[in-house]
C-alpha cells in the first residue's frame, strides 16, 4: 500500500489516554494511512497497548528511542516515512475521524506543502463531562484567509500564531527538499516551534480550513506546557534555530521581522506563566539565566529596527518595555495583577457562600461562567433558561431546568442563581423575583474580569 499520510505517534508513558488516540486513528475515513508509532521507554504498559494495536491493524509500525526527546522521536518517525504527506499526533490526544482525508484532498488539489485546520482544546468537568473549546487561527478581520492558498509574505505573518504541528500535514518531500527536523532536545520542550518556523520560511503554498478536526487534551500535570523549565526551553529552541545556517541565511525582509516578533511573544508569555507557578520571584535561576539570552536577543533586534512598536497590540508592548527594563518592575505589577484576579474569585465565593449555582442562560457568556466556576471548584446544579425547546435538555452534562423548576430547587436544595447575560438582565431579575425567588439568591453583578 502506498501511504498518503504517514501519521507520526510519539509515545512516553500514555497507557491511559493512547487507545483513545489509537482508535481515532485507525478508523480515519482515510485508509491509506502509515501509522508510525515512536515509543521511549514507556514503562507504564503503553508499549504493550502499542503491539496489540499492531498485532490488529498491518498498516501499524511500532520505533523504539532509547533517548527520552520528543523532537528525536519525531525525527526518527520522518526518516522512516514513506507517505506523501507528514502527520505528527500527539498521545495523549485524538482526531476526528476524516481529519486526514480532508486535509490530504485540500493538499494534493492545490500542491501545497502544507494545509492546517483549527482545533479544540477540552479538559473534564467536576461532571467528567469533556469540555471543548475551538481554538480559532483567524480572527474576525482575517475570515477570508480561511480556505485561500497563502503564500510566503502572508505565511511569515502567521508565525507568532501557529505554533502547533499537529493541526496539520506536511508535504515530506518538501520538508526533506529543506532538511527541516526537529531539535533533539531532552523532553518535550516546544520542539515544534523551531519546526514550524522552518516550515514558514521555506513554505511557498499552503491553506487554513475553517474546521476543527484536532482535540487538544489539556489538564495533564505531565505537559511540558506546565514546566517551570519553560522558557529554558523556549530559549534553546530559538538559540538552536539561530545556529541553523540553512534556515538563519533565508530569514530576510517579514520572514525576518515576524521571527523576531515570534521570539518577543514566547518570551514575555512563557516568562509570565512561569513568574506566576513561581509567586514573582523573578530571581529564580529558571527564569534569570534564559532571561539574560532572550534580552540580549531583543535589544539587538530592537536596535536593528526588526521589532516594532506598531507590530505589537498597545498592552503587550508596554509589559515588553518593562520587563526588557526592569524585571524587578515587571514582577511587582504582575504580582499586582495576581492579586486583582484572586481577589475576583474570592468575591464571587464570597456571593455563593460556596453554596451551588443554577446559571441562568446557556450561551457564549454562560459556558464560560460555567468554566470559571468549574475551575474554581463552585459546585454546579443546573443551567437555566427561558428557551422551553432546552428544557430537559444538558448542556455538557448538566441540567437545563425551567425558570419553574429553578424557584423550587431553590428552596429545596440551598442553591443560588447566577445571571450570566449582558443584555436584558434587569427583565431577568424581575421575572425571579416574580416567581418568588429571594433576592439575597440571585448575583446578578458578575465581578469585572470572570466574563
Amino acid at each position: 500500500m502506498n501511504a498518503k499520510v504517514s501519521v507520526i505517534l510519539p509515545s512516553l508513558n500514555v497507557a491511559n489516554y493512547i487507545r483513545e488516540c489509537l482508535n481515532s486513528v485507525i478508523n480515519q475515513t482515510l485508509y491509506e494511512l502509515e501509522i508510525i508509532c515512536v515509543d521511549a521507554c514507556s514503562t507504564d504498559g503503553t508499549e504493550e497497548i502499542l503491539r496489540e494495536y499492531a498485532k490488529r491493524d498491518e498498516r501499524i509500525v511500532i520505533l523504539h528511542s532509547e533517548i527520552k526527546s520528543y523532537g528525536k522521536q519525531v525525527n526518527m518517525g520522518l526518516e522512516f516515512a514513506g507517505g506523501e504527506y507528514i502527520a505528527v499526533l500527539e498521545t495523549d490526544d485524538w482526531i476526528v475521524p476524516d481529519m486526514y482525508q480532508c486535509l490530504y484532498e485540500y493538499a494534493v488539489a492545490d500542491k501545497l506543502d502544507y494545509v492546517a485546520a483549527d482545533f479544540d482544546v477540552f479538559y473534564e468537568l467536576q461532571n467528567g463531562c469533556n469540555y471543548y473549546s475551538r481554538r480559532a487561527l483567524f480572527p474576525p478581520n482575517k475570515q477570508d484567509w480561511y480556505g485561500k492558498i497563502l503564500y510566503s509574505e502572508q505565511i511569515a505573518t502567521l508565525r507568532a500564531s501557529d505554533y502547533v504541528l499537529w493541526r496539520g500535514i506536511y508535504d515530506r518531500k518538501f520538508l526533506n527538499g529543506n532538511h527541516i527536523r526537529m531539535h533533539e532536545s531532552a523532553g518535550a520542550a516546544f520542539q515544534d516551534m523551531g519546526f514550524l518556523q522552518q516550515v514558514k520560511t521555506f513554505a511557498e503554498k499552503a491553506k487554513y480550513i475553517n474546521e476543527s478536526f484536532y482535540r487538544y487534551r489539556q489538564g495533564r500535570e505531565a505537559a511540558s506546557s506546565v514546566s517551570l523549565e519553560g522558557l529554558r526551553y523556549y530559549a534553546g529552541e530559538f538559540d538552536w534555530l539561530n545556529g541553523r545556517e540553512a534556515f538563519y541565511s533565508n530569514l530576510k525582509g517579514i520572514h525576518k521581522k515576524y521571527y523576531y516578533f515570534t521570539m518577543s511573544i514566547s518570551f514575555i508569555t512563557k516568562y509570565e506563566q512561569v513568574l506566576e507557578c513561581l509567586e514573582g520571584n523573578w530571581q529564580d535561576i529558571r527564569l534569570a539565566e534564559p532571561y539574560k539570552w532572550f534580552r540580549k536577543q531583543m535589544v539587538a533586534a530592537i536596535n536593528k529596527r526588526l521589532i516594532e512598536e506598531t507590530m505589537y497590540k498597545k498592552e503587550v508592548w508596554e509589559r515588553f518595555m518593562i520587563l526588557l527594563a526592569s524585571p524587578r518592575t515587571h514582577a511587582v505589577q504582575a504580582v499586582r495583577k495576581k492579586i486583582e484576579k484572586e481577589e475576583i474569585m474570592k468575591l464571587l465565593l464570597h456571593l455563593t457562600k460556596r453554596r451551588p449555582v443554577a446559571i441562568f442562560g446557556c450561551g457564549n457568556r454562560g459556558e464560560r461562567l460555567m468554566h470559571f466556576c468549574n475551575s474554581n471548584n463552585i459546585p454546579i446544579a443546573s443551567f437555566c433558561d427561558n428557551n422551553a425547546a432546552l428544557h430537559g435538555e444538558r448542556k455538557l452534562g448538566i441540567r437545563i431546568i425551567s425558570p419553574k423548576e429553578l424557584k423550587d430547587e431553590l428552596y429545596n436544595k440551598n442553591e443560588v442563581v447566577i445571571l450570566s447575560m449582558k443584555e436584558g438582565k434587569e427583565q431577568v431579575k424581575e421575572q425571579l423575583l416574580n416567581l418568588g425567588i429571594e433576592i439575597d439568591r440571585i448575583i446578578d453583578e458578575i465581578p469585572e474580569g470572570i466574563l
